[in-house]
């Protein structure tokens, strides 16, 4: 009976040492148990229903900067740039042109696939040539991100903008009233995370990004062309970026600072979920988004519920480092 259950304990252990984003379901599934028995049932049903509908873009904002970071180490600031591009370039092709919020989502996903593509060209590529250290590059991508933001403005002014969608139905989902329209957009951003975590996982591509991103010598031996790869990987990043931006623009509103006030956030649930698991990123975002509403509700304020998460995050950080020290030192 023992050699049963330790040959199952073994078992589930290889299982998730074979798939690290198993590692963050447990640390969810307990961050939802712990809130259903502190603030009850109610209180965890509003919180999973607001932290979905509002921050699911969250989910594909950080899978797309996990992509550049996997393969390049480079924290790029200018990706924030990226989701204010999206939500604006959607919101000018849905009030120009009078398209439905969804018919802009092909136009917006290529134009910010572009974009991205072309700041490699022009920016991170040629420094990469130049020997350009890690630091230097950060430096860099924060002046780009400086010189986007700006240039939105400049062409597109300081106002806030709204997307055209028209009224909505209101369903109540867990005691809380969510529109139609929400609701759908939080299913096509669920659905967008799950198909490009496929696209990673089980395509060609997403092997022979997988590869470049482990060793690049090595990639380049067995036959994989290192430029179109990044290529690929700058433009799919860009797609999610961009799409993410245009789902929090029709979600509350296009500002210059869109991006900007969430890059933070992606870049702690990258870090926390793991840079090298795509599936952790993605439960990382979920339960993010659902702490943010828990402590919103809770605090009555957003900025002190940003405030606690990050203190949470940086605590994670540091346990997480202590542990990786320590098991070095075996």
């Amino acid at each position: 009976m023992v050699n049963r259950v330790s040959d199952w304990v073994g078992r589930i252990d290889d299982l998730v040492q074979s798939r690290p984003w198993m590692r963050w379901s447990a640390p969810v599934a307990l961050l939802f148990l712990l809130m259903g028995v502190i603030w009850g049932a109610e209180f965890l049903g509003e919180s999973i229903v607001i932290g979905l509908t509002q921050h699911a873009p969250l989910i594909l904002a950080a899978l797309g900067f996990a992509l550049i970071y996997r393969l390049t180490g480079l924290i790029n600031v200018a990706y924030s740039e990226t989701l204010t591009l999206g939500a604006y370039f959607g919101w000018w092709i849905n009030t120009t042109f009078g398209l439905n919020f969804y018919a802009t989502l092909l136009p917006t996903a290529i134009m910010s696939g572009l974009l991205s593509v072309a700041t490699y060209f022009a920016i991170f590529r040629p420094a990469k040539q130049r020997n350009v250290g890690n630091l230097e590059m950060i430096i860099i991508s924060f002046g780009l991100s400086i010189f986007l933001r700006y240039g939105l403005q400049f062409v597109f002014g300081y106002p806030v903008r709204f997307f055209d969608v028209g009224s909505t139905t209101t369903i109540r989902v867990l005691g809380v009233g969510v529109s139609a329209f929400r609701l759908l957009a939080l299913a096509s951003v669920l659905i967008l995370a799950f198909a490009l975590y496929l696209f990673i996982q089980k395509s060609t591509y997403g092997l022979q990004i997988r590869a470049l991103a482990g060793d690049e010598n090595l990639a380049q031996a067995s036959g994989i062309r290192p430029l179109f790869v990044t290529v690929v990987i700058w433009f799919i990043a860009g797609v999610a970026g961009g799409l993410a931006g245009a789902f929090y623009g029709v979600g509350s509103n296009v500002a210059p600072f869109l991006g900007f006030r969430q890059f933070l956030f992606i870049f702690l649930v990258v870090m926390v979920g793991g840079r090298k698991s795509i599936g952790g990123v993605i439960l990382a975002g979920i339960g993010t988004g659902v702490a943010l509403a828990a402590m919103s509700l809770k605090f009555s304020q957003t900025l002190y519920a940003q405030l606690v998460l990050i203190l949470a995050f940086i605590i994670i950080l540091k346990v997480r480092g202590r542990r990786t020290a320590e098991t070095g030192k075996v």
